[in-house]
């Protein structure tokens, strides 16, 4: 899923985030470590960035991506975004991208970004936007649950897990301590190059070894009625349109 649906978001992010050359950076929730090396790249050899995550196994695929020559080192911290593993007031820039949503304590997670903020730091997070529908995961979600497969993690297939609304993403920031708070919803379309790869990206979630563990008849039918609920046809390119509430905020 990352070339099609997370790099474009990632460059979004970093596009409102704005890195200066030079700068320092955090970022949290990194999985795969686009965002990071998206960011490596803007700050350059001179900046400082660290990507941290929860998941080893996350932080090893990122560190195995190559970086755009000119980029920051990047360094990787496993650590829980609820206690972060840095000290106060330790970078310039902190991003968080479409993490903040499944953290248990998201009050706590952002508490502990503004910690790590240096003074007139900024803070960049953002979630799939509630107003909006949820691309990719609402009909894969509605398709798994229709299907009898047992969810791998609380609420997997509540929708309202997976995004924040423009005022609860707002207000969490404003408590956290942040100030000059603004939130927008973005829209992008993101695109796969055939229906096939659309659905190969359910192989990049939690859900991907359950699918890949039905009989081969009823994988191909769940598969088909997530076709049919995405609206793609079985050639050509599939788009969909995507929504995400990006914030911005100042310690």
């Amino acid at each position: 899923m990352a070339g099609q649906l997370f790099e474009p978001w990632a460059r979004e992010i970093v596009r409102v985030a704005c890195p200066r050359r030079g700068a320092s950076a955090l970022d949290v929730a990194s999985g795969s470590g686009v965002v990071a090396r998206l960011v490596a790249a803007e700050v350059g050899e001179q900046g400082r960035v660290v990507a941290s995550d929860i998941s080893t196994a996350m932080l090893a695929v990122a560190a195995s991506k190559p970086a755009k020559p000119g980029s920051a080192r990047v360094e990787y911290v496993e650590c829980s975004a609820s206690a972060l593993a840095c000290v106060d007031d330790s970078f310039q820039l902190v991003l968080c991208q479409h993490g903040l949503q499944f953290f248990a304590d998201r009050a706590g997670a952002l508490r502990e970004l503004h910690r790590v903020l240096e003074p007139a730091g900024v803070a960049v997070v953002s979630t799939w936007a509630a107003e909006r529908p949820l691309g990719l995961f609402g009909p894969m979600c509605e398709t798994l649950a229709e299907a009898g497969i047992d969810a791998p993690y609380a609420r997997a297939f509540d929708p309202d897990s997976y995004r924040l609304s423009l005022e609860e993403l707002h207000g969490l920031m404003l408590e956290a301590g942040f100030s000059d708070v603004a939130v927008d919803t973005v829209e992008l379309d993101c695109v796969w190059e055939s229906a096939n790869d659309a659905l190969a990206a359910i192989s990049g979630t939690p859900y991907g070894p359950l699918i890949a563990a039905l009989p081969r008849t009823k994988r191909e039918a769940v598969l088909g009625t997530l076709q049919q609920r995405l609206g793609v046809a079985a050639h050509g390119e599939v788009i969909l349109a995507t929504a995400s509430n990006i914030a911005r905020g100042v310690k």
